[in-house]
């Protein structure tokens, strides 16, 4: 009998210790699913975040393309103006030339 209530003690002890296991096992999954939840939030906002930094990057290269293209017609026609200039004075010291004479 004493035997039997032994057992019986042990297996209530060992009952009370794998229910406070439980318990602490469920409050760290409680704990882990929170953090999940925290991570996908902060993941979504990130992912939102780099949809608008990518637009930006795209509208950013968009706008150098353009300038550089500005950048090459205003070279180019610098490079005209130049020439047009030099030729009125080639004309212009031919005319005064032609005028002395």
């Amino acid at each position: 009998m004493n035997q039997l209530r032994a057992e019986s003690d042990a297996l209530v002890a060992k009952n009370e210790e794998l229910a406070t296991k439980v318990k602490t096992l469920e409050q760290e999954n409680l704990t882990k699913e929170q953090e999940i939840t925290s991570l996908t939030h902060k993941n979504t906002m990130q992912e939102a975040d780099i949809e608008k930094l990518e637009k930006s990057l795209a509208d950013a290269k968009t706008a150098a393309l353009d300038g550089a293209a500005h950048g090459s017609a205003n070279d180019a026609l610098q490079r005209k103006v130049t020439l047009l200039e030099d030729d009125a004075e080639t004309t212009e010291k031919l005319f005064r030339e032609t005028n002395e004479k």
